[in-house]
């Protein structure tokens, strides 16, 4: 066990459900391989007895379809060992129920950890990532332009951090290649109508949209790592990068509060039974001007933002 703990990386905190998680097969496979990559036949003499090709293959299509490995060729002739953090979200994602009926502690050391190994991979720039925040309008329009396979899938960051009631299958992918959710069999294959409704559907129920040249993301405030990232980091505005800012009228504003609901940042107070806004906390979301009733709000590009 201590060989598997250390080749899948193993954080202390999986050791009390990691049964739950790596089946018995799986953990003498990571421990006879040993070493990445490696094909069918050193799997079938890694596992010894009662092992044949065929059983082999079924376990390294399994092991692989539950994020335990990772492909190196379409073929599925080449293996790498995965690591737990591969499995976890593989895990999570698709057996939410089972993720759930861990205890409510264990699911916080594994999100903390998980979010921690997420903020440590990324790099040391100003934009880490290519993630950009958009309106519901630029969501819409970067699923009109995609040119490859729309996938949709279970938001991982939801599912893991559990800190909040915000929908789920609201992941929407363009990547299909080896080693994606799509590739492993987990994702859905969409139209642009339907990928389309689920972002209007995601905004409706008050998520965040964020871009990137492989997908779009309906995100909420509470569990998205990468607004968790970016709080940890002090990165505002510049990442993931933000190209629009709210403006508002406070002249037009009737108090509703439905700006100060929809923001996840706390840009939005009501005084004197009118709204007033803090831009140094927008992040050019645009769910505060979606469901003004009164366009008092629109959101205008950040350099072009007014002085009120």
């Amino acid at each position: 066990m201590e060989g598997f703990i250390e080749l899948f990386d193993v954080p202390p905190a999986a050791l009390p459900v990691l049964d739950l998680i790596v089946d018995r097969d799986e953990k003498a496979l990571i421990e006879g391989v040993a070493s990445s990559p490696f094909g069918l036949g050193e799997a079938v003499r890694a596992l010894g007895s009662g092992w044949d090709r065929q059983r082999t293959m079924a376990l390294l299509r399994r092991a692989y379809r539950r994020g335990v490995l990772r492909l190196e060729d379409e073929g599925f002739t080449r293996f790498r060992t995965g690591r737990f953090y591969d499995r976890l979200d593989v895990f999570a994602v698709t057996e939410p129920e089972a993720w759930s009926a861990l205890p409510g502690s264990i699911r916080a050391s594994l999100d903390s950890w998980y979010f921690a190994a997420y903020l440590a991979g990324l790099s040391d720039g100003p934009r880490p990532t290519a993630d950009r925040v958009v309106s519901l309008g630029e969501a819409l329009d970067f699923i009109d332009g995609a040119d490859r396979p729309i996938w949709l899938g279970r938001c991982d960051c939801r599912t893991l951090a559990g800190r909040c009631d915000a929908p789920t299958d609201t992941c929407i992918s363009l990547r299909g290649g080896i080693n994606t959710m799509s590739h492993r069999g987990w994702s859905k294959p969409v139209t642009a109508d339907e990928a389309k409704r689920v972002v209007r559907d995601a905004d409706g129920a008050g998520l965040m949209h964020t871009v990137n040249p492989n997908g779009l993301c309906n995100c909420c405030g509470d569990c998205c790592y990468l607004f968790r990232a970016q709080a940890a980091r002090g990165c505002g505005a510049a990442w993931p990068e933000a190209g629009l800012i709210a403006d508002l009228k406070a002249d037009l504003c009737v108090g509703c509060g439905r700006c100060v609901e929809r923001c996840h940042f706390d840009a939005f107070a009501l005084e004197g039974g009118r709204a007033r806004c803090d831009r140094s906390r927008c992040r050019g979301c645009g769910l505060c001007a979606e469901t003004c009733p009164a366009r008092a709000i629109s959101m205008i590009e950040r350099e072009r933002r007014i002085a009120r």
